[in-house]
């Protein structure tokens, strides 16, 4: 991952802590801009590496994962069923065919190297929860990645996902 990557998923995270903040003062336009800020980072990103595109996408998922946890939380289930169904497509879009069949749980998690952070942790362990809830085929995967990101982020202790 280049130093230009690490750099905007820095400015992404930081984009879910405001929208955090916004949230617990009871500002869902502050929230809102966090988020709208956060894709604006995503669009404006010149990834040209692949390894970089990846990550992008990644991000952009779990922003995804975010809002809609974000609409749930503030009692928009249509707003954040819509996020769902982008998060799913999206996912798909990464994983390409891979992700349909018998062996998503064991695609590569290099996409993910660099981007370890408690934010992450929770939003793929939420990621993982939707997929199970659904039935994917791809939850093993979404569940073994949470355990990695956790893992680098907390430590050896319990995974944890809030």
């Amino acid at each position: 991952m280049t130093n230009d990557m690490i750099q905007c998923a820095e400015d992404i995270q930081k984009c879910w802590r405001d929208s955090d903040l916004a949230l617990e003062l009871g500002d869902a336009e502050g929230a809102n801009a966090a988020f709208t800020h956060a894709f604006e980072v995503v669009d404006n990103f010149p990834a040209l590496l692949e390894e970089d595109i990846r990550a992008l996408r990644f991000l952009c998922i779990l922003t995804w994962v975010k809002v809609s946890a974000a609409l749930e939380t503030t009692g928009q289930e249509e707003e954040s069923d819509e996020a769902r169904r982008q998060i799913f497509s999206l996912v798909d879009e990464m994983l390409g065919p891979t992700a349909q069949g018998i062996g998503a749980p064991w695609i590569s998690l290099d996409f993910t190297k660099g981007l370890e952070s408690k934010e992450s942790a929770d939003l793929v362990g939420r990621l993982y929860l939707l997929c199970n809830k659904c039935g994917r085929r791809d939850t093993l995967l979404w569940g073994r990645c949470f355990m990695d990101i956790d893992l680098k982020v907390h430590g050896s202790g319990k995974a944890a996902v809030n």
